[in-house]
């Protein structure tokens, strides 16, 4: 059972990396080549300006998503 939920967790890491990643590329892609780039789709820069801009609105609960985040991306780089 241990090694079971040790697989899934592993799995689980991989995919939270591999998101960030393409994040991270969609990113860097639409600042080099404006936000109609094919592949990654349109305005991610805008689609994450605006979620920051709605965590901001939300106070202390937005504060304590931020320090999850943070805590999460933390243990994934170690």
């Amino acid at each position: 059972m241990n090694s079971w939920i040790s697989k899934i967790k592993d799995y689980l890491n991989k995919f939270l990396e591999v998101g960030v990643l393409l994040l991270a590329v969609s990113v860097i892609a639409e600042i080099l080549f404006g936000p109609d780039v094919p592949f990654f789709g349109s305005k991610v820069t805008n689609n994450l300006i605006d979620l920051l801009n709605k965590l901001g609105e939300q106070g202390i609960a937005a504060l304590i998503v931020v320090f999850a985040v943070i805590f999460v991306f933390r243990k994934l780089l170690k």
